[in-house]
């Protein structure tokens, strides 16, 4: 018979020493397609650096570190909260942002080892920097296939719109922003469901418009996982 893992107090205390520390650092990571079980929550901290395709040696790139939060809502569905910081030299963090979505897994609901998982949702942005007040409405699709219980390659396209306003207008789809990203997650050990699981994770890929006189961007990110053991299941 399967059982829930219980929270206790030492876990709470966890959580919060966790969220704290994650907070001071901040940071943006590869998501796989997988969802969090109900109940079940993951950490992560990273560092992203967006380049221009066509930049020198002598030009500074975007680098952005971040925190994100998710959990488990109902089975195959949960929601995240990101927040980035912009570091970049005399950029004035002018990509501040604070991030939200939602996740649906769509297929593998049983989370089979070499079987397609492919989920979808809806992810906001919105840009707080003092000159620069922007909304961001994107469709991501996410397409994994994990390896064994450790390893999981990822590949996620996102489709994002830019507007004044928090609803997109008609025209935000006329200069739409196209993101591709490869990576993997890797745990650290073998999983266990009453247990913290740290993981790894990275990506590489490419950010664009394919409107005339846009070069597009290289994209490489990297960061580090802590799924809690509640909400897991236990065998």
């Amino acid at each position: 018979m399967k059982n829930l893992y219980r929270l206790n107090r030492m876990d709470v205390a966890f959580i919060v020493g966790a969220g704290l520390f994650f907070f001071s650092c901040i940071a943006t990571t590869l998501q796989t397609a997988r969802t969090k079980a109900p109940g079940q929550v993951e950490l992560s901290a990273g560092y992203l650096q967006s380049r221009g395709t066509d930049d020198t040696e002598e030009d500074v790139p975007v680098q952005l570190i971040g925190m994100n939060a998710r959990v488990g809502v109902w089975e195959n569905l949960d929601v995240g909260l990101e927040h980035t910081l912009d570091l970049t030299k005399d950029n004035d963090a002018y990509f501040n942002t604070i991030w939200g979505d939602v996740k649906y897994q769509i297929s593998n609901h049983s989370n089979q080892d070499k079987k397609l998982t492919f989920s979808s949702g809806l992810l906001k942005g919105y840009v707080y920097n003092g000159d620069v007040s922007v909304h961001i409405t994107t469709l991501p699709l996410y397409f994994s296939v994990p390896v064994n219980n450790r390893a999981t390659p990822t590949f996620m396209y996102r489709y994002g719109l830019i507007s004044d306003g928090f609803f997109p207008d008609s025209d935000s789809f006329e200069d739409p922003r196209h993101t591709f990203m490869l990576g993997i997650e890797y745990a650290l050990k073998d999983p266990d469901a009453a247990k913290w699981l740290p993981k790894f994770a990275a990506s590489i890929g490419t950010m664009q418009s394919f409107q005339d006189g846009d070069s597009g961007a290289f994209l490489f990110n990297f960061g580090f996982k802590l799924d809690s053991p509640f909400g897991q299941r236990q065998k």
